[in-house]
């Protein structure tokens, strides 16, 4: 059974100083991508509190494999009060799934959910309904290509192109985890061991487009991780304020920097 929630909140966003580097004005050249490569992103919204969620947590592993598929899932804390406490799970990645609600004019929250490219939202475990949104999503070009470069004191330059654009657009910077496991001990999933795929750590706005051509330094220490040797994955996610549809979607290989 699906878990739903009613009670909408407003999303908080943060500015860390770190990642707020940004040169306006400069050009850069991007790679095109083809019209069956450019990157779907899909969202899913999880708890491990929650005993619907574990088919679409196992959905996760099927999807991240799939060309031009990123893959993020964001732990909610709402049903934390069930028993058990999800380690994963902060309050602004269940502000981030009520601001979505919001955007596409959802009546409620739930988990599992999934949100394909920023404009649709499906159960999460109904791998027929994700699979015909990420092909629906997919024929619809993104507006804008991201450009990554790393410098030689491996800072990363994100590019991001002059496009008719009327509004603002807030640029995300997602740190993940690609995998890790929870013995649970209490709650609806007790004794049970749940397997996670990309468990968003971190999403920080670091900054704004409003059409016109920008790049952003991101410093090396912003990008990795200060704790562990766990593999982990970066992607940069360009979206109207306020959220909505994706606008521009890249994954970072970080290796690439290293």
């Amino acid at each position: 059974m699906t878990r739903r929630l009613t009670t909408l909140w407003p999303m908080k966003r943060f500015l860390p100083a770190l990642l707020a580097a940004v040169l306006a004005g400069m050009a850069a050249t991007l790679p095109a991508y083809a019209q069956d490569e450019r990157p779907v992103v899909v969202e899913l919204y999880t708890s491990e509190g929650c005993s619907s969620c574990p088919p679409a947590d196992a959905f996760l592993f099927d999807l991240r494999q799939r060309p031009g598929v990123i893959v993020l899932a964001f732990h909610v804390d709402y049903w934390d009060y069930l028993g058990w406490k999800d380690r994963f799970a902060r309050p602004d990645f269940t502000a981030r799934q009520r601001a979505y609600a919001r955007a596409l004019a959802s009546p409620m929250v739930y988990t599992p959910q999934m949100v394909i490219d920023g404009g649709a939202h499906v159960v999460g475990s109904n791998r027929g309904a994700v699979d015909a949104a990420i092909e629906e999503a997919r024929a619809n070009a993104h507006l804008l290509d991201i450009g990554l470069t790393w410098a030689a004191d491996s800072s990363l330059l994100i590019s991001i192109p002059a496009a008719d654009y009327d509004g603002k657009a807030t640029i995300w910077f997602v740190r993940y985890a690609e995998g890790d496991q929870t013995e649970v001990a209490a709650g609806e999933n007790s004794g049970r061991l749940l397997r996670h795929a990309n468990i968003v750590e971190e999403i920080a706005a670091i900054g704004m487009w409003d059409g016109r051509a920008m790049v952003i330094n991101l410093p090396r220490e912003a990008i990795a991780r200060g704790h562990g040797d766990e593999a982990f994955g970066c992607a940069v996610l360009i979206q109207p304020e306020g959220l909505g549809p994706i606008l521009a979607a890249r994954e970072i290989d970080w290796d690439a920097g290293m």
